[in-house]
């Protein structure tokens, strides 16, 4: 796949909850969807899409806490695109977006076997939650795209 043929698009509302739970099926996460609300209510949930040939292949879900943090969840790419380099190219247009919100830190709740994944993105344990990944995102880093989502 070209990945110069991917799209990043923030949705306008949260991700309808039957397309969220097929993304959930495909990655083998169980239980419940998590809460169309922010957990602090100074919070926003924004969800984003990675879209190849306007077909929705990635989603992911951020808490953006500005200027603290973005906790990012629901990171999904399907199951037939990994391997391809597109999350690697998502996590670059978060990065991008939160650095365009006034966000420098990112944190995750790295799942099952990506640990790996998350460290080659310059992702390290949390050292007050262990249980969670942070990257401190570089304010003078190279854009990699105009932003056209605003």
């Amino acid at each position: 796949m070209n990945l110069d043929e991917l799209q990043f698009r923030p949705l306008k509302a949260a991700l309808p909850t039957k397309v969220l739970m097929n993304f959930r099926r495909d990655a083998g996460k169980e239980g419940v969807a998590p809460s169309a609300a922010p957990a602090d209510v100074r919070g926003k949930v924004q969800w984003v899409t990675v879209e190849h040939k306007n077909k929705m292949i990635g989603v992911a879900r951020m808490e953006m806490a500005p200027p603290e943090f973005c906790f990012v969840s629901e990171l999904m790419i399907l199951s037939t695109h990994r391997g391809q380099g597109i999350g690697h190219w998502f996590l670059k247009r978060i990065e991008q977006y939160c650095l365009d919100h006034k966000v420098f830190r990112l944190l995750l709740e790295a799942g099952e076997g990506t640990d790996n994944f998350y460290r080659s993105q310059a992702f390290v344990p949390d050292p007050l939650l262990p249980r969670l990944m942070r990257k401190e995102i570089n304010p003078f880093q190279r854009r990699i795209f105009a932003a056209q989502y605003q």
